[in-house]
């Protein structure tokens, strides 16, 4: 992805510096993960669901979820990666 915003921002006359950062959090509680990603990115889907479905949706979700992100003995770690850009265009002359 670095390289797309490198190629696409180049390509427009930019210099360009980009990186990758995994952020590490450290959950804790019950289904950390869960909780962690329902207010951000699971949010639309959530609001989408019937009311009917979602209790069943949470469920099995916050199963694979859990079996995915294990808690450990400090509580349930979490990488989260982010990528940074930054470009820079010479003014016109």
């Amino acid at each position: 992805m670095r390289r797309r915003y490198l190629d696409d921002l180049a390509g427009l006359g930019c210099s360009v510096d980009a990186w990758e950062t995994t952020y590490v959090h450290l959950l804790s509680g019950p289904n950390p993960v869960f909780r962690w990603i329902s207010g951000t990115g699971a949010r639309p889907v959530l609001q989408a669901l019937p009311d009917d479905l979602r209790a069943q949706f949470v469920a099995e979700y916050q199963d694979l979820l859990n079996a995915a992100y294990p808690t450990g003995p400090y509580g349930t770690v979490l990488p989260f990666r982010r990528i940074f850009v930054v470009a820079n265009r010479a003014p016109a002359c």
